[in-house]
């Protein structure tokens, strides 16, 4: 007969050493203090995959011949981690996050392409905000074989993206308009923790470290406010996911086994922070918005009617590909170091992103309505670059989209399908 599995004490109690009641969803302790109480997750089985649901990976001479000093990180740490993680199963990595999501033809695409077709004022549900394109949904038929798949170049790419954000104020998951209106006091916290890392001169690395350790304890266990509803709300779930990603890529990556283990406490967290987003967006329709314009008058002409509520609609957008992005982004990321760590990772699915080249970028809302309004392809499964790929040119799709799908399918394969699409031009 199996035993009954027994509920452990939750982690703020735990790291204290005090006793912990052990309710659910949270012990009267951590209510008392208005910190996050998050119970430890209990010990994940390996996942089996069987012959029709995996991704072969295989170990050559590539990967014997890899030298980590050649990319001379920053992030120390992670070259130790990958050399101690070979002998794992990577494909755990990504057999465990592909779903099955419509067809490109599907009328789930169809359907989005004529919302945003729609006239700007009639419409009721925004192609971005249907539900299928929420979903999370996990693979039920063979991927496609990969020889080799190096983590560290994604690593290395969101580390990249990180260094954006500092540089530009941007990147490709924190939209430039996101906080145009003001960014909350703990993301300010975090942007300037990861300029000083960024920036740091050896003889105070460990200072740095330490700062970035603290910043993250403080700010997990702060008294949580009450969170709004509509745009408002979700741009609160959305900041502190990232504020919370930017200090565990710090001292996850760094190399010092304190911090690791610092941040390692903290992912259980993330995680559920990511599922709080997700669930909140889910049921999110364009209500209570950021722009606060109230109620359009009788004196409004044309142009502003379509001009306010072309750009509702475009800020709209943009909280929610932010959040998609950076959803796909801290999922990818805790999945990885799991992997590296563990030798496999939980299993979080996947949600469709914008795909349309251009419209991350554009300047304007009707420069991104034109540009939403045009052609597929618009919003695609993240998780399904094959069947996409083989139908729509690589210079129709986003910078973005292309760089997630190359540690999908492969370098080559993507590089393959650029090259085809530049010779079709010539």
């Amino acid at each position: 007969m199996a035993g009954t599995s027994r509920q452990k004490a939750c982690l703020a109690c735990a790291d204290s050493k005090r006793r912990c009641d052990k309710q659910l969803p949270e012990c009267q302790r951590c209510l008392d203090k208005g910190v996050a109480c998050v119970y430890p997750q209990s010990r994940r089985r390996p996942f089996t995959h069987d012959r029709h649901n995996y991704f072969r990976v295989d170990h050559g001479p590539a990967l014997e011949q890899y030298d980590p000093t050649v990319y001379n990180p920053d992030f120390e740490g992670l070259s130790t981690m990958i050399a101690a993680s070979n002998d794992n199963q990577f494909s755990d990595i990504i057999a465990t996050l592909a779903p099955i999501f419509p067809s490109p033809e599907s009328n789930l695409v169809e359907q989005a392409i004529i919302a945003a077709n729609d006239d700007i004022l009639g419409i009721q549900t925004p192609w971005f905000l249907q539900d299928e394109t929420w979903q999370l949904q996990h693979s039920e038929e063979r991927a496609a074989c990969v020889s080799y798949i190096e983590l560290e170049p994604l690593i290395r790419a969101v580390e990249r993206m990180l260094e954006d954000w500092i540089k530009d104020g941007y990147n490709s998951f924190i939209h430039r308009r996101l906080y145009r209106l003001g960014m909350p006091t703990y993301l300010q916290d975090a942007f300037t923790t990861l300029a000083t890392y960024i920036g740091r001169a050896p003889a105070v690395k460990d200072l740095i470290i330490q700062i970035a350790m603290d910043r993250l304890s403080a700010f997990v266990n702060q008294r949580l406010s009450t969170i709004d509803q509509g745009a408002k709300g979700l741009q609160t779930h959305l900041a502190r996911v990232q504020t919370l990603f930017i200090y565990e890529f710090i001292v996850l990556f760094d190399g010092s086994v304190r911090a690791r283990a610092c941040g390692e406490r903290q992912l259980p967290i993330l995680r559920q922070w990511v599922t709080l987003m997700q669930e909140a967006v889910r049921s999110y329709r364009g209500e209570n918005g950021l722009l606060d314009q109230g109620s359009s008058n009788a004196s409004e002409n044309e142009f502003d009617r379509e001009y306010n509520a072309s750009t509702e609609l475009w800020h709209q957008w943009i909280l929610t590909e932010s959040i998609r992005r950076t959803q796909v982004i801290v999922n990818t990321i805790c999945n990885i170091y799991e992997t590296m760590v563990l030798g496999s990772a939980e299993c979080t699915g996947g949600i469709m992103f914008t795909a349309r080249r251009g419209l991350w970028e554009a300047d304007s809302a009707f420069q991104w309505l034109e540009l939403s309004s045009s052609k597929l392809p618009l919003i695609v499964p993240s998780l399904r670059p094959n069947s996409l790929m083989s139908q729509y040119n690589a210079d129709e799709v986003d910078d973005f989209v292309k760089l997630f799908w190359t540690f999908l399918v492969g370098n080559d394969r993507v590089q393959c399908w650029i090259d085809r699409n530049r010779m079709n031009i010539t």
